[in-house]
């Protein structure tokens, strides 16, 4: 049999052999393990992120950090955006406003943090940044 034959054939998923009593006591198992993994090494143990030492989670903070992180992540798919032979500048434009947004948000919330912070340089710096690519594209340097 050729592998053209093998992809030509139906697939039809197998009926679960599985009693719920059975997923029942998996879930139960399953949750004991993580609640052991956890206990032992906290949320990093099960690939979750490190606490961060020296940094204050006070409320602030917590929103400056996950800002900074959305903010990150969507600077990322903008230079896989402009990275895209086939796309049109034109429809970057909705993605370079919501930076600009964005920038003005982080502004906002490190001025709230701290002046001692270490996490005050971050957010502005990511703001600076968001800011220029956001102008960039406006001005027209990507053309």
């Amino acid at each position: 049999m050729k592998i053209e034959d093998l992809v030509l054939l139906p697939v039809t998923p197998a009926a679960s052999a599985v009693s719920q009593v059975d997923r029942g006591r998996f879930a139960e198992c399953l949750e004991e393990a993580v609640d052991l993994r956890q206990k032992a090494g906290g949320p990093q143990a099960l690939g979750g992120p490190a606490p961060l030492a020296g940094v204050d989670q006070a409320e602030p903070t917590g929103a400056a950090q996950e800002m900074v992180e959305t903010v990150l992540s969507r600077l990322e798919i903008f230079q896989e955006a402009l990275s895209r032979p086939g796309l049109s500048l034109k429809n970057l434009y909705p993605l370079a406003q919501a930076l600009e947004k964005d920038s003005q948000h982080l502004n906002s919330l490190a001025q709230s943090l701290p002046t001692d912070s270490s996490l005050r340089p971050l957010v502005e710096e990511t703001a600076a940044l968001t800011w220029t690519e956001s102008c960039k594209l406006t001005r027209g340097d990507y053309s």
